[in-house]
């Protein structure tokens, strides 16, 4: 089997490696907000979605429970495909908590970012979806898978060519709602998150300095290979 085949064979796992951990939480968590949107719309609106005045009066968890909410059976449709399918690679890759981590880090950021453009031009625009996390999932897969071929419905393109098409797709779908650019921002949100990351694990793994001819062992951990 050639090498250019077991790429594409990689896009295309088992069940039981899309269903990961993380993902799976993740995936309950999402039919649950489903449910919750649907027969408690108030509710939902006043103490879940995320609002420039619900995050003013102390409701901090907005900015983790947006994520989990949607009305729409198409959206959810679309976040559940791209967690499932390009969250669970990211998983396997990054293992289920820096997943989960990378979840939070994303959701909260764009969620202050939500907030503070709310309240710079007064606007009451009321925030949900887990968008911002499926772009972040999927700026996240462009960089760790970069250069592996992936099968993207009847293409077979690199992961970062179909990540950039997903991003265009998002900028291009915002034009009538830009506020809804600040979800697409939440692949560069992922972007610098793990760019961070891979900056602080290749320094703590960075051996201290040996006198010469004493040998050096190679830093372990993620390291940036651009």
């Amino acid at each position: 089997m050639s090498e250019y085949e077991k790429e594409v064979k990689f896009a295309l796992p088992s069940p039981r490696k899309l269903f990961t951990p993380g993902v799976t939480a993740i995936i309950v968590l999402l039919i649950a907000g489903y449910a919750i949107a649907g027969y408690a719309r108030s509710f939902t609106a006043d103490y879940l979605a995320l609002t420039a005045a619900g995050v003013l009066k102390g409701r901090l968890w907005q900015f983790l429970t947006y994520s989990f909410l949607n009305n729409c059976p198409w959206t959810i449709i679309f976040d559940a495909v791209i967690v499932i399918f390009v969250g669970s690679h990211v998983e396997r890759e990054w293992g289920t908590r820096s997943f989960l981590v990378l979840w939070l880090v994303v959701s909260v950021v764009c969620g202050l970012i939500w907030v503070l453009v709310c309240l710079i031009f007064r606007v009451g625009f009321i925030g949900w979806g887990s968008a911002a996390c499926a772009y972040g999932l999927i700026g996240t897969f462009g960089l760790l898978m970069r250069d592996r071929v992936v099968l993207a419905l009847l293409w077979v393109v690199k992961a970062q060519h179909l990540a950039w098409f997903l991003i265009a797709v998002g900028l291009v779908l915002g034009i009538r709602t830009p506020i809804t650019w600040i979800w697409v921002a939440g692949a560069g949100v992922a972007y610098f998150y793990v760019k961070l990351q891979w900056r602080i694990a290749s320094g703590a793994a960075r051996p201290p300095r040996r006198a010469p001819g004493s040998g050096q062992g190679r830093p372990g951990g993620f390291v940036d290979i651009d």
